[in-house]
């Protein structure tokens, strides 16, 4: 039966077993991750199923009535409308354009903002499409979204152009001089013909953990193997049949 020699170095094995434990702590923290996104994803497709509900009742839970379903009564401030760039790859060829957000005054009271959906470059004049928009008292219905956040090289907007460079809410309330009863965005699910074509946003989160945990998890493996191979090279790890 074969005898194993180890002298292990003292300063190198507890450098190793620190460094092993950060990765190992690393890959487990990833794994737990992993299962909070399962349960989010799982309650975002819980939500989107659920029926339409008045906004009312879905705004004072904040956050949690992010991809809800809602209809809400109010008026369209149509002489407001903000611009978001937004190029579409979805139909051929890249087309540039911009979603249509615009105040709507809730009869409840407060102001959120309504994304009616996507125009062409050249339908930024309100005047191309007259036909498209909502006057007076109107109910709509839609879901509610996230706000996306700038980025660290997202332009800064042109608030003479009211026009944008990411759907944050924040951003827009303050570079305008708007107070909104949630920073929420309420994504039309229908519109007009001649208005702005609804584009619903899908919840995109992304859900890599798993590759993550594996990474960690095969450093620390990695680091263990190195550290046998360089006391086997030094002579301080033998194996004797």
């Amino acid at each position: 039966m074969g005898e194993m020699k180890f002298r292990p170095l003292p300063g190198l094995t507890v450098a190793t077993l620190i460094a092993f434990a950060i990765l190992a702590a690393l890959g487990t923290w990833q794994l737990q991750r992993r299962i909070e996104k399962h349960a989010l994803l799982d309650q975002i497709r819980t939500r989107e199923t659920l029926a339409p509900a008045p906004i009312e009742l879905l705004l004072p839970v904040g956050n949690y009535a992010a991809f809800r379903k809602a209809t809400a009564f109010g008026n369209f401030a149509n002489d407001q409308e903000i611009f978001v760039s937004h190029a579409r790859l979805d139909d051929g060829p890249t087309r540039l354009g911009f979603r249509v957000l615009t105040p709507f005054a809730l009869g409840s009271g407060g102001t959120i903002l309504v994304d009616r959906g996507w125009i062409p470059a050249g339908q930024k004049d309100i005047a191309t499409r007259q036909a498209g928009q909502i006057e007076g008292p109107t109910e709509i219905t839609g879901s509610l979204q996230r706000p996306s956040t700038r980025g660290y090289f997202t332009p800064d907007p042109d608030i003479r152009q009211r026009l944008f460079f990411s759907r944050d809410a924040s951003v827009i309330a303050t570079s305008l001089g708007m107070t909104l009863r949630s920073h929420l965005i309420f994504e039309l699910a229908t519109g007009p013909k001649g208005g702005p074509e609804p584009i619903p946003s899908h919840a995109d989160i992304p859900d890599n953990h798993l590759n993550y945990a594996l990474t960690w998890y095969s450093l620390a493996f990695v680091l263990v193997v190195l550290y046998l191979r360089y006391h086997f090279t030094i002579g301080r790890l033998k194996f004797r049949p």
